[in-house]
């Protein structure tokens, strides 16, 4: 297959879709990451070619740094991520009476991280820190700055980053699945875990679901002053 990125990136959007379906209570949640994952998408130019060097739609990659599949991956990463906690423990965003909860300009200071976010992510990169340790590093750094206000996230974090990690593990298992061999043929190997796999999928893709999940559950809560409450009280 020759777009094997377009593949996976759609793969991505699957479980977000069914979450969306069966969790109205979640959309708010999913509407709000979705649009602050969008900033993400452009960091493809600094993984490709260097962590891996898939084929894109019309060449985008190689013409401004990112493509089509970029922006579905980043839109289906964070429907799951940021929800799968809730999803599985039966929770749902409820407003937050936890000290230390900022309610204020949630946009602007969701801004303000994910604009620091992608700073320290590049400033690693220029230092010769690899792209993929780099991207996990701010994401646990993030989440753990983000927890230290609200303590009450710890949990939630830590198990939708488990959660993340699983479900990201049994996508990438669909993908080599339906694509024999696209890891071995498209990914680079990495500088710190060379040729380490679990179920042949690459552990740097398992750390980055990780991260993405750990982030993903505590920033929208943090950003958007609510907690994790029992599923039937949700706030939009």
């Amino acid at each position: 297959m020759s777009h094997e990125f377009l593949l996976l990136s759609s793969l991505f959007l699957l479980p977000g879709a069914v979450i969306w379906l069966a969790r109205p209570d979640l959309r708010p949640v999913m509407k709000r990451m979705a649009l602050a994952s969008l900033p993400f998408a452009a960091t493809e130019r600094l993984f490709y070619p260097r962590y891996w060097a898939p084929k894109f739609l019309f060449d985008l990659a190689d013409r401004i740094g990112f493509g089509i599949e970029d922006v579905l991956f980043v839109v289906g990463l964070s429907g799951f991520s940021s929800t799968v906690y809730a999803v599985v423990f039966r929770r749902a965003p409820v407003p937050c009476a936890a000290q230390g909860a900022p309610r204020a300009r949630p946009w602007l200071r969701a801004a303000a991280v994910i604009a620091l976010a992608l700073a320290a992510a590049g400033a690693l990169v220029a230092a010769g820190v690899p792209v993929l340790y780099a991207a996990v590093a701010v994401m646990m750094a993030v989440a753990a700055a983000l927890i230290a206000a609200r303590r009450d996230l710890l949990v939630p974090g830590l198990l939708g980053a488990l959660l993340s990690a699983a479900l990201y593990l049994g996508l990438c298992l669909v993908f080599a699945a339906l694509v024999p061999g696209v890891f071995e043929r498209t990914w680079r190997p990495s500088a710190l875990l060379p040729g380490r796999a679990l179920l042949g999928v690459p552990l740097d893709e398992l750390l980055y679901g990780l991260g993405a999940g750990f982030v993903a559950t505590v920033f929208p809560a943090w950003a958007f002053a609510f907690s994790y409450g029992h599923a039937g009280s949700a706030v939009d």
